[in-house]
């Protein structure tokens, strides 16, 4: 009993340190987003970030459809629809492959990087070194 416990307490404690570890962060037009519960992960290698906090910070706004559970994300003339589960996003009723499904993870959407970029425009580096997503919209100003 006291081994199993001793082991449960292990892992924790080694997940934690990996959770840590792999910490990334995001920034849009030099300006770090602040995530909320859910930051952004890597799944498979692919990097997976809350939609909300990227979109809103490079100007979009969003509503959510809770029957059909799509997302749509609207900045000026462009309209970004992603359903949950879904391999497909669709840019202007366009439809475009993802990397991975949008998913829904402790409340939060969160959507494949790459795609977002591709939605509005905008540049997407990653820098592994630093674990940090720096993504630039071409807007002057600033992204929020």
């Amino acid at each position: 009993m006291y081994i199993t416990r001793f082991i449960a307490l292990f892992l924790a404690i080694l997940s934690g340190m990996a959770l840590a570890q792999n910490k990334i962060s995001v920034v849009v037009d030099g300006q770090p987003v602040a995530f909320g519960d859910v930051g952004p992960t890597k799944i498979k290698g692919i990097v997976l970030v809350p939609m909300r906090g990227v979109f809103e910070k490079l100007g979009a706004t969003l509503e959510y459809d809770v029957a059909s559970q799509t997302v749509t994300a609207i900045r000026g003339d462009t309209k970004v629809e992603l359903t949950i589960g879904k391999a497909f996003g669709r840019i202007d009723d366009r439809d475009y492959p993802l990397d991975a499904p949008a998913r829904i993870f402790k409340g939060t959407t969160l959507v494949p990087l790459r795609f977002m970029g591709k939605a509005l425009g905008a540049s997407v580096d990653w820098d592994a070194a630093t674990a940090t997503v720096k993504i630039t919209s071409g807007k002057e100003g600033g992204g929020g």
